[in-house]
């Protein structure tokens, strides 16, 4: 069982860091004419059934990242300092939960909204062939050194889970 955790609802700001919601106005003389005064390329897109919401008491930053895995890799054990949402644009990404080692597979096209805080280990896997892709957003803290802190090893067996996870995939 995949346990729900809380998460985040993007709001106008978000969206146009995302390149949503863009309104062009008439070009200047100054640009050369081909050129567009906006323009918004979709790096990449997914789809999440999950709800999610952002609560902030202070000031955040927005961190806008391309992470790669590398076959074989893994994130190790850690926790998110805010909240984050990412796209799997290629690879497979295994993700396992250190609160009760259940292990969820993203693919291309899906995304994932990750939980915040220590209670909420985690690790992500590439058990595939090739790097796994991935667009993220991070929205922390504007004292946070980074978008995760790494976490104890909460005592899964990771070559099991991940293991069952595969041979499960392949049936």
């Amino acid at each position: 069982m995949v346990k729900k955790n809380r998460f985040i609802t993007v709001g106008a700001a978000a969206a146009v860091a995302l390149g949503v919601g863009f309104a062009t106005q008439p070009a200047r003389a100054d640009v050369a004419a081909d050129v567009p005064p906006v323009s918004s390329v979709t790096l990449s897109q997914g789809v999440t059934s999950a709800p999610f919401r952002i609560k902030a008491q202070d000031g955040r930053k927005v961190l806008y990242r391309k992470a790669v895995v590398q076959p074989g890799a893994s994130t190790g054990w850690h926790y998110h300092v805010g909240e984050e949402i990412a796209v799997i644009n290629s690879g497979t990404f295994t993700r396992i939960d250190g609160s009760d080692c259940s292990v969820k597979e993203y693919g291309p096209g899906e995304s994932l909204v990750e939980p915040v805080g220590p209670t909420t280990v985690h690790m992500g896997v590439n058990r595939g062939t090739e790097p796994v892709e991935l667009y993220v957003v991070d929205i922390v803290p504007t004292t946070a050194t980074g978008p995760t802190t790494a976490a104890p090893d909460p005592g899964c067996d990771v070559d099991a889970v991940t293991s069952k996870s595969t041979a499960a995939g392949a049936e």
